[in-house]
């Protein structure tokens, strides 16, 4: 059986628990379960979404505690009034866009409303927070400085791939009249667009390093270009004349020669087909020349 390669987010992973582990020990953190899976949770593909997944627990968690708190001093929290609670914690994180810290509010909502009594209801609510706060700080400090995830080389890898897979989608057609679908191209161009976003994001964390903006800008509009271009070629025909011009740029372009096929006439569609296939062409020149 082969052992798989232990990548460096692991290793990562495994350093920020143990050192939140040493914290929790040093300053007797009441749970230092819950702040290692803070640290665990913080442990993302890039700076950006470690530092957007750990403010993400510390607002579920001091949201849900405030809550929990300042409904125990008014209402009973019986059945009735935890639903009310669940309701509130809910529309508060829409209406701050914290979508994504509702599931951590709720827990801890939970936990106090059904495990805790008067005084404790406090103290379990301060103490959550601050073990969340420093799992969060440890993990997030773990991937900012040891070996940081390197967004913009992940990007370069999905254009290389997106450009080999268009060449390949061009010669099958050019050659085998092979019709693909497009949703995996379509695919790898959203996911370009993703990573430079999240690219972008993580440059705030660093000064002096370029964002390439105009770059990547040009790049993706080319891929997106070539999508709609080959989208309307997959809708005429599988057998079209390529003209001379066309067929002189794709023969020097592959290294290859095209078969002759006799038609009988040209008609329309033909036109259609080599004006889009001369965009393809026009824009595969420009990302062959920038990558």
């Amino acid at each position: 059986m082969r052992i798989a390669k232990i990548g460096m987010r692991t290793v990562k992973t495994v350093i920020a628990v143990l050192l939140t582990l040493g914290v929790s020990e040093i300053f007797k953190l009441s749970s230092p379960l819950l702040a290692s899976i803070a640290a665990i949770m913080t442990i993302e593909s890039s700076i950006a979404e470690s530092f957007t997944t750990g403010k993400n627990r510390i607002y579920g968690t001091i949201l849900g505690g405030i809550i929990a708190l300042i409904m125990s001093y008014i209402v009973p929290l019986n059945f009735f009034f935890i639903g009310i609670g669940l309701i509130i914690l809910i529309t508060i994180c829409n209406m701050f866009k914290w979508s994504k810290a509702v599931r951590m509010a709720m827990i801890v909502f939970l936990s106090i409303a059904l495990n805790y009594e008067g005084i404790a209801r406090f103290n379990y609510a301060f103490d959550r927070t601050l073990d969340t706060l420093v799992g969060v700080i440890i993990g997030a400090a773990i991937n900012y400085f040891i070996r940081p995830p390197d967004t913009e080389e992940k990007i370069k890898d999905i254009i290389n791939s997106t450009y080999l897979d268009i060449k390949d989608i061009l010669e099958k057609l050019i050659w085998n009249k092979e019709i693909n679908k497009l949703e995996d191209l379509k695919n790898e161009i959203t996911n370009i667009e993703e990573g430079y976003k999240i690219f972008t994001k993580d440059l705030k964390f660093y000064t002096g390093k370029n964002s390439n903006e105009i770059y990547y800008q040009k790049l993706f509009n080319s891929f997106e270009k070539i999508h709609n271009h080959l989208s309307v070629i997959y809708s005429i025909k599988e057998l079209p004349v390529i003209n001379d011009n066309n067929k002189d740029v794709i023969e020097s372009y592959f290294n290859k020669e095209i078969p002759d096929i006799e038609y009988d006439e040209k008609d329309d569609l033909d036109l259609i087909y080599n004006y889009h296939l001369e965009k393809i062409l026009s824009e595969l020149a420009i990302v062959d020349s920038m990558i």
